[in-house]
């Protein structure tokens, strides 16, 4: 960060928010993942379960892809 020390400026302000965003969306994409399995969706459980498997892996692709 490129502020003096104890005080933040605008870009240290949006690179913080950024950082939040993503940890909160890695988060709720873990809850999903791991609550996915308990769901009871009776026939379609066998389609249902690849196409969000495949929407949370691109999701957090999408997620790391503007990071460094």
């Amino acid at each position: 960060m490129g502020s003096k020390r104890f005080t933040l400026n605008g870009t240290d302000v949006v690179k913080l928010l950024k950082n939040a965003g993503l940890v909160g969306g890695a988060a709720a994409l873990t809850y999903i993942a791991n609550n996915i399995g308990q769901l009871d969706l009776g026939a379609t459980m066998g389609l249902v379960v690849p196409i969000v498997a495949v929407a949370l892996d691109s999701a957090i692709k999408w997620l790391k892809d503007g990071t460094k």
